[in-house]
């Protein structure tokens, strides 16, 4: 191992923490991606957690990679936890075979061990070095982990006409509506592990840090005018986007089928090098009785209204074990998995049952 340090890093590394970020590239058919988190990577930790440790790898004075770990309360078998996660997780190439990872885990572990049981955190299906290692490392200060789900996120791409066609009308929110916003997200999360319960104050609060208006959630009306679903459809690009870094040979034909289709379909033009998707996140989503053709009717009315050659895509995801991913059936659409990997510091609740793991899209 070479003369590396590491150290908590803060807000006056955060122009490094993106450099780095954008030099650690996901590579899909030729297409090398980044997601980005400019202007500021520490946005996502200051709305999603309630506390937050980052770690930096440095050589000198030379940071070569960071860290990322945080803390929020979920609900666990129907009581609220507090819940420790791994994010943000990067090294450059240079700075890699090192045991940096292992170090930082060990500091993050010990660090958590203080003041949660429960663990969680996503890796990319495919990425096998970093499965196995949180898997397989049998390291005595690590404690098991274990794979509970996958996470599935469906990415709508906007593209060919489709309306809501259904019984239901869909409407943009009005403040009116926030109690039974509220009541509809409470019971949803109450049937998830990891779901989040809220109450009226917190949620204009967390609309208000998240800067979001009432009217990025749109309901779902019955005939009758009784509210059976919500969902957020959110453009989180002040905080994170999809960047195109390269396009290679290989791609160039599904570039140029695209390319093609803009011509005829109000599809926004593909980005270049440099350039960002343009896309929206559906999340905060309950549907009563989580029946997947009111959220079906949600998706599309937020995808019609939004066919506007304005946006690439919208994300709609959860775990593989949920039926409400039917509601993505009859758009076009690319599929991303992610596993889903639970630990526990208390050995004996290693092995709960889990259902319908909760993730929000909007913070990975």
């Amino acid at each position: 191992m070479e003369n590396y340090r590491i150290c908590p890093v803060d807000e006056s590394s955060n122009d490094r923490m993106l450099a780095i970020l954008e030099s650690s590239p996901i590579n899909a058919n030729g297409l090398s991606l980044c997601f980005d988190k400019s202007p500021d990577i520490f946005r996502i930790s200051a709305m999603k957690y309630h506390d937050c440790m980052h770690l930096g790898f440095f050589s000198g004075d030379d940071l070569k990679g960071f860290a990322s770990l945080g803390f929020y309360n979920a609900l666990i078998g129907g009581k609220e936890e507090k819940v420790f996660s791994f994010y943000h997780f990067y090294i450059l190439p240079e700075a890699r075979g090192n045991r940096l990872s292992e170090l930082a885990m060990k500091e993050f572990i010990i660090a958590a061990g203080e003041r949660a049981t429960f663990g969680i955190a996503l890796t990319l299906s495919g990425n096998r070095p970093v499965e196995f290692y949180m898997t397989g490392n049998k390291k005595m200060w690590m404690p098991p982990v274990r794979i509970i789900d996958e996470l599935i996120v469906r990415s709508i791409i906007f593209s060919f006409s489709m309306k809501n066609a259904s019984a239901y009308k869909v409407r943009n929110a009005e403040y009116d509506d926030i109690p039974e916003i509220v009541r509809m997200l409470n019971i949803e999360h109450s049937r998830r592990d990891f779901g989040v319960i809220l109450d009226t104050d917190t949620f204009t609060e967390r609309m208000k840090d998240r800067e979001l208006e009432i009217s990025d959630y749109y309901m779902a009306e019955d005939r009758r005018g009784m509210i059976r679903g919500v969902c957020l459809a959110w453009d989180c690009s002040s905080f994170r986007k999809t960047k195109v870094l390269k396009v290679s040979p290989k791609f160039y034909p599904l570039l140029w089928s695209y390319k093609s289709l803009e011509k005829i379909l109000p599809m926004a033009p593909f980005p270049s090098a440099g350039e960002c998707f343009r896309e929206l996140t559906i999340t905060d989503y309950a549907v009563e009785n989580r029946d997947a053709g009111i959220m079906h009717s949600l998706l599309c009315e937020i995808y019609y209204r939004h066919l506007n050659r304005k946006y690439h895509f919208m994300n709609f995801a959860s775990c593989a074990s949920d039926n409400i991913l039917k509601a993505a059936s009859g758009f076009w659409s690319n599929k991303m998995v992610s596993h889903i990997a639970f630990t526990s510091l208390d050995k004996e609740k290693f092995n709960m049952n889990f259902n319908l793991p909760y993730i929000d899209i909007a913070f990975l």
